[in-house]
């Protein structure tokens, strides 16, 4: 099963997070968004269907923030937002955006 999925939407790149994201999706997660996140573009992500994210994806998701000209969060889930409270670490993409 694909834990991930990227689509381009103009200057914004849409990445919906699926299900458990772990060390083991990293290398690839990272990959793709190397790929796909040239300069200039939003990275929105949607993260209801994410269950479980541990402390590697996020680091990929954070960094991913960084590069990208605005991250936004279209929509979280309890996985989500207990990733960010275990490792104690700052949501850079906000909260949902409306």
């Amino acid at each position: 099963m694909n834990t991930f999925l990227i689509e381009s939407e103009g200057p914004t790149l849409r990445l919906c997070l699926l299900g458990e994201l772990t060390i083991e999706h990293a290398r690839e997660l990272h990959a793709a968004l190397v790929s796909a996140l040239q300069p200039g573009r939003t990275l929105a992500i949607d993260a209801s269907a994410a269950t479980r994210l541990d402390a590697a994806v996020l680091q990929v998701l954070v960094a991913a923030a960084g590069a990208a000209r605005q991250a936004v969060l279209l929509a979280d889930s309890p996985g989500w937002n207990d990733a960010f409270r275990r490792y104690a670490l700052a949501n850079p993409f906000g909260p949902p955006t409306p």
